[in-house]
């Protein structure tokens, strides 16, 4: 999520954006979050996961926005005779705003893992959250049917479980509010995050020069904190 209106001048009121303001935060979007960038990480995720790329399909969206697809297996390991080759997905839908609501721009990214065997989405969370510098995250973990090995035996957990917010790093955890839902007689499980501080230079787009050509006073820099606390504790409570 982005704040946008500190890249137009201070003695303008920060409710008007201009059209150029606009047009240069669309264009970072689209370079910055590009479908091409998008196959770099979701491919650095599938090996991290275990995982080997079999096809690739994306395509850039007009005005913006981004969507890929990967088709992936899993690795066989010359030491494992019990891996299997499952064919799985690794799928990535970005959903920029064009026009920035109130002065702010909400960006959002939906990513779905879906695979049989041993490699695992729970891996590779902090990664993800990092890579996107998330500030409101929805991980929805959910268990369908079951796979067997070699010898025909059912699975139908892949992975010791109890809630997801246990195979998130301490780093990761100290940054957030974490919100468990668990509803495991479903194989369902739910974990819901919110950043708990504003830092303006991650959220302010241009900051670094507005800064260096106006000084920000207490007041905006305390009005525009206060308009994105607002809007994390919305998407974080679903109102």
């Amino acid at each position: 999520m982005h704040y946008i209106p500190l890249d137009i001048p201070l003695d303008l009121s920060l409710d008007i954006l201009s059209s150029q303001t606009i047009a240069s935060y669309n264009a970072y979007i689209n370079e910055t979050y590009s479908s091409k960038r998008l196959e770099v990480l979701l491919t650095k995720v599938c090996h991290a996961i275990g995982g080997n790329v079999l096809n690739i399909a994306s395509q850039d969206y007009t005005p913006q926005g981004a969507s890929v697809t990967l088709m992936i297996s899993e690795e066989a390991k010359p030491e494992s005779l019990v891996a299997h080759l499952d064919k799985s997905h690794l799928c990535i839908h970005t959903y920029p705003e064009e026009t920035p609501q109130d002065g702010i721009a909400i960006f959002r990214v939906d990513i779905e893992l879906s695979t049989c065997g041993v490699i695992s989405p729970l891996k590779v969370l902090d990664y993800v959250i990092e890579a996107f510098s998330a500030d409101v995250i929805d991980i929805d973990y959910r268990i369908r049917g079951m796979t067997r090995d070699q010898r025909g035996k059912k699975y139908f957990s892949d992975n010791d479980i109890t809630q997801i917010s246990d195979h998130l790093t301490k780093a990761t955890l100290d940054k957030y509010r974490v919100k468990n839902i668990v509803m495991a007689t479903h194989n369902l499980f739910h974990c819901k995050l919110a950043r708990q501080t504003i830092d303006l230079k991650q959220h302010v787009f241009n900051v670094g020069s507005c800064i260096d050509r106006h000084q920000l006073s207490a007041i905006d820099e305390q009005k525009t904190k206060v308009r994105l606390t607002t809007e994390l504790n919305e998407l974080f409570i679903g109102k």
